[in-house]
């Protein structure tokens, strides 16, 4: 899906997700805000200075990462220019960019990617990654959460998502190839979101599940290679 494709989703991203959802499933907030926590859990007292949404859409992280490290400074980074007029509009104190060569001279101690590299082209997700590590900095991570293609229902989600049309899946193995090739290495990884809101009280064995690839999507997080 193209930048211009991807505009006319800038007002209702929302709706259009929560649409694609099956009845019940529809937790907007809490899928936004998961991963933020958890990359909160995982870093503890190494809390960034500097954040990097790479892919940020209309800004539906922001809030949460602002929430999360209040201290940081946060940019957010999009090729859809109306998806960034929105973010603008709800996150003031952000700073954003749609094109990644305004901020090749910035580093930041912390990338974050959320369900942003399926829709980039198979020959242009290296060099996106790349990008990435230009401007990781070096004792900085980068966190990739991505749809996991061995989920069904996950995949029946996917295939019913307008956002989704024509792309493709990444599965966890070739995530990492291809952050291998473009200058960085696995720091850590896991599978998350075993259970629906139904079972939401079973939610917090979930650290326990993650080396089981049945979760509803991964993470990985990557440093630059040494």
């Amino acid at each position: 899906m193209s930048e211009k494709e991807f505009d006319k989703f800038a007002t209702n991203y929302d709706a259009v997700l929560a649409g694609a959802m099956p009845p019940g499933m529809a937790e907007n907030v809490y899928f936004a805000e998961y991963k933020i926590k958890l990359i909160n859990q995982q870093l503890k007292e190494r809390a960034p200075e500097r954040i990097l949404d790479f892919g940020c859409g209309p800004g539906r992280s922001i809030e949460f990462l602002a929430s999360y490290f209040p201290r940081a400074e946060i940019w957010g980074f999009d090729v859809s220019e109306d998806s960034v007029k929105q973010a603008r509009a709800n996150n003031p104190n952000a700073k954003f960019v749609l094109d990644m060569d305004e901020i090749q001279n910035q580093e930041f101690d912390l990338i974050f990617a959320a369900n942003v590299f399926h829709h980039i082209p198979k020959s242009e997700q290296s060099d996106a990654l790349k990008a990435c590590a230009r401007v990781l900095k070096e004792s900085g991570v980068m966190y990739i959460f991505e749809h996991n293609p061995y989920n069904p229902v996950t995949k029946r989600i996917f295939e019913r998502c307008p956002f989704d049309v024509n792309a493709v899946m990444l599965p966890r193995s070739e995530t990492v190839s291809i952050a291998r090739g473009a200058g960085l290495e696995l720091d850590k990884s896991g599978y998350t979101l075993f259970f629906p809101a139904q079972l939401s009280f079973l939610r917090f064995v979930e650290p326990w599940l993650s080396a089981i690839p049945m979760g509803a999507q991964y993470y990985v997080r990557l440093r630059r290679s040494r």
